[in-house]
């Protein structure tokens, strides 16, 4: 039965979801914009197999926690969060990412291998190695908050009369051409709060997501090689996130993780791919012996 709880951290509260389930825990970290509510069809499902929760990161959902963009350098505070978060459930978990979720979640397997026993990174937000140079010029000159994505976000409409009208206007539109209605109302749901004149507005601010975006790290290989953790990496084929050659890499850097594409599959892989991830992650979680026989 899913419950909203309150984690407390040093510097604010955190939002998280239990879903409950028998199994070994598992959390699922989300991605940038979203939240833990985002991600319950999935975690719905998975509870045949583990205890799933989800913390909803400082900057989204229900968590209260200081996210002020301009003081945001890099995702490391958002790791550090995961980690404390982590020491708070009382046993290694199966750390599972989408997106920047896995960026964190790869960074927390790496600096507390104590706390993660597996990792599960679902299209992960590592840039193929040949851009690092770039995009570490780009953050150094103040030029990535013009990229593309982050340019997006920050115009993103944060505000609007209802959510049956946020509903309507993004379903089978842009990001969520793809996705069914019970992720969309998930996110239209638990991504959105009421407001004082009557309407509802996205908890996450656009200026926050669109600064998370901008300092995406440049850094990120440094932490593939340093993974000790049994590894299972999911990403769509069409992907515009993780790119064909952030896959060959993977592979080569990190030759014992399990690698698969999803052939007509985009960035959206869990909202896409809903039953085929729970089968690989419950196959993966079976040969490590994880799950109950």
């Amino acid at each position: 039965m899913r419950q909203d709880l309150i984690f407390r951290g040093k510097d604010g509260d955190f939002h998280y979801i239990d879903w409950g389930g028998d199994g070994p825990l598992l959390h699922i970290a989300h991605a940038t914009g979203f939240c833990a509510g985002v991600y319950g069809p999935l975690a719905e499902r998975l509870t045949d197999s583990f205890h799933v929760v989800a913390m909803d990161d400082r900057g989204h959902g229900l968590t209260t926690a200081p996210a002020d963009p301009r003081r945001l350098r890099d995702w490391d505070v958002f790791a550090r969060d995961l980690e404390r978060f982590f020491e708070s459930l009382g046993g290694p978990v199966t750390a599972m990412g989408h997106s920047r979720g896995g960026v964190a979640s790869l960074m927390t397997a790496v600096r507390r291998p104590d706390l993660v026993r597996a990792l599960v990174l679902v299209d992960p937000t590592i840039l193929p190695y040949s851009w690092m140079w770039w995009w570490y010029l780009a953050k150094k000159t103040g030029l990535a908050k013009y990229v593309p994505i982050a340019n997006r976000a920050g115009k993103r409409k944060a505000r609007w009369p209802d959510r049956a009208t946020m509903l309507s206007a993004y379903r089978g539109r842009g990001a969520f051409r793809t996705w069914g209605d019970d992720y969309l109302e998930s996110y239209v749901q638990c991504g959105t709060v009421d407001t004082a004149e009557g309407g509802v507005k996205l908890c996450c601010d656009p200026a926050w997501e669109s600064r998370c975006f901008a300092v995406c790290p440049h850094d990120v290989w440094r932490y593939v090689p340093k993974v000790k953790q049994p590894t299972l990496l999911l990403y769509g084929r069409d992907s515009d996130t993780f790119l064909p050659a952030a896959a060959e890499r993977f592979r080569r850097v990190s030759p014992k993780a399990r690698v698969k594409g999803y052939e007509g599959a985009s960035h959206f892989v869990p909202m896409e791919r809903q039953e085929a991830t729970a089968a690989e992650l419950e196959a993966f979680a079976g040969e490590l012996g994880l799950l109950q026989s």
